[in-house]
């Protein structure tokens, strides 16, 4: 998934394709490979999601803010003759 896409952004997409991978495994014959193949992915999306949901989101506005502030500040330490 994108960088830009925000955490919640990323988990919405991903509950969507859970959802939509849970709908089309249920309508496969248990131990199938399709169903088995379809299940694997839906376990690796499953784990995105916990990924996802145990991570902090950090706004990309904010991040540009401390970076914008870090580096006047840095700006001023080294004009400042001292």
């Amino acid at each position: 998934m994108s960088w830009a896409m925000s955490r919640d952004d990323q988990l919405a997409a991903s509950y969507a394709k859970l959802h939509a991978l849970s709908a089309t495994i249920a309508g496969l014959e248990p131990g199938s490979p399709s169903r088995t193949g379809l299940q694997a992915k839906a376990d690796a999306t499953w784990a995105e999601m916990q990924r996802l949901e145990a991570s902090r989101s950090i706004s990309p506005r904010l991040l540009l803010v401390v970076v914008g502030i870090t580096a006047l500040l840095l700006w001023n330490l080294l004009t400042s003759g001292h």
